[in-house]
C-alpha cells in the first residue's frame, strides 16, 4: 500500500537517508519530539521517494503536531 504525506521538505534527508543532522541544525527539541511522535505513529512504513513539488503549505500532515506552515514535499511511503 503507497501512503503519501506532504511533509517539511528538510526532513527529505532523514527519511530516504536516516541522516537526521537537519534536526541538530534546527537545534529545537520540541522539533524533534514531533518528528520522533510522527515516525512512532507511522512505525512500518518506508520513505522511498520525495517528489520535486516543493512548496510553501499552510496545511500539511504535520500541523495536527503543531507544525506551522512551512516548504513541503510530497512525501511516498510503503
Amino acid at each position: 500500500m503507497i501512503t503519501e504525506y506532504t511533509l517539511p521538505t528538510e526532513l527529505a534527508s532523514g527519511l530516504i537517508n536516516n541522516d537526521w543532522s537537519i534536526l541538530d541544525y534546527i537545534n529545537d527539541e520540541e522539533y524533534s519530539k514531533i518528528i520522533d511522535q510522527f515516525l512512532a505513529d507511522n512505525e512500518g512504513l518506508f520513505c522511498y521517494e520525495v517528489k520535486d513539488d516543493n512548496r510553501f503549505e499552510k496545511y500539511h500532515d504535520l500541523i495536527d503536531y503543531g507544525v506551522l506552515a512551512c516548504d513541503c514535499s510530497t512525501f511516498i511511503f510503503n
